[in-house]
């Protein structure tokens, strides 16, 4: 279990930094201008979000995760308060709203909570992926109930993304990664656990006009089991062309989870295959890192590729990962 801990917030953290000089690329125009991507690579200069990070380094996918962690472990639960309180702080440390590397639906909330508005009214309409890519530690805190898991998601995810495809893809990762790490679920259990969740997630959102998150991921199963005879990278092409892989929840989460379900959990070769297919490449290769790593372990991962990104970023995910799971099991 602690494995599978560590392998979630590792995973997410090297598919944030390899997928992060492929952001809002075409596949094509990754292949033009970096090949296939296996590894980390420097951001081209003409790369329109992440040209100020080097090789390795996590964009706010993985810092909105690590504070999510921290809430956690602080308050035995998520806490808004006290998770309001850490994302202004960062936002003002980092110079967030100077930056060119949040989502719109992140800008609009960070904005509301420094000038003091009502953002939950301000964050209903929310529908892009921020609140699915920073939910997994909740995921690991609440390993093997992914119930719980659901419940603890919404409740992130309503004050930034509140929106019925919001709240829907931030459920339906937090239940596929407590799956996950809490073990003995195949890859089509997980994915059947999280389109319950979707589905209790769009129970919850705001009614805007958009598509089905659950019933997009469960179009990704079918696209997937359809295609099984294809190598890895021409489906998660096949699910690109038919899902997309965009900002959007009803892109991103159906996509990712369909990458993790056709690369039958493998961490090294989900990743690959995610950050690949561009687009909102970063997200989506964290997204597929963390649910990967939660269901293959640490131990399957790269060794080069978990050294780099713990020395580029001077993360110890380890003793995270112990936090995580010591804290919850209180």
């Amino acid at each position: 279990m602690r494995d599978r801990a560590l392998g979630c917030l590792l995973g997410l953290a090297i598919g944030d930094a390899m997928g992060m000089p492929a952001s809002f690329m075409t596949p094509e125009g990754i292949k033009q201008r970096y090949g296939r991507i296996t590894g980390f690579v420097v951001p081209h200069a003409d790369q329109i979000a992440h040209t100020a990070l080097d090789k390795g380094e996590v964009t706010d996918d993985t810092q909105e995760s690590l504070i999510i962690s921290a809430v956690l472990m602080e308050a035995g639960t998520f806490d808004e308060e006290l998770f309001i309180e850490k994302m202004k702080s960062w936002a003002i440390d980092h110079k967030m709203l100077e930056s060119t590397v949040i989502g719109p639906s992140t800008r609009k909330f960070l904005q509301s909570i420094i000038n003091g508005q009502d953002y939950r009214e301000n964050g209903k309409n929310g529908d892009t992926n921020g609140g699915a890519m920073r939910v997994a530690p909740i995921g690991i805190f609440y390993r093997g109930d992914w119930e719980r898991a659901v419940e603890q998601a919404i409740q992130s995810a309503l004050p930034s993304h509140g929106s019925k495809p919001g709240v829907a893809s931030t459920a339906a990762i937090a239940a596929a990664v407590a799956a996950a790490v809490g073990g003995n679920k195949s890859p089509r259990e997980i994915m059947q656990i999280a389109i319950e969740g979707a589905d209790r997630g769009e129970l919850a959102g705001f009614d805007i006009p958009a598509p089905s998150v659950a019933d997009r991921i469960r179009l990704a199963v079918e696209l997937v089991d359809r295609n099984r005879d294809k190598p890895l990278d021409e489906i998660c092409y096949i699910l690109y062309r038919y899902i997309g892989a965009g900002m959007k929840s009803y892109e991103s989460i159906p996509f990712s989870l369909g990458v993790f379900y056709a690369a039958d959990g493998d961490v090294n070769q989900g990743i690959i295959a995610a950050v690949n297919a561009g687009d909102d490449a970063d997200t989506n290769g964290s997204i597929v890192g963390g649910l990967c790593g939660a269901y293959s372990g640490a131990e399957r991962i790269h060794p080069e590729w978990v050294k780099k990104v713990q020395e580029s970023n001077q993360l110890d995910f380890g003793q995270i990962a112990e936090k995580l799971i010591g804290k919850s099991g209180e």
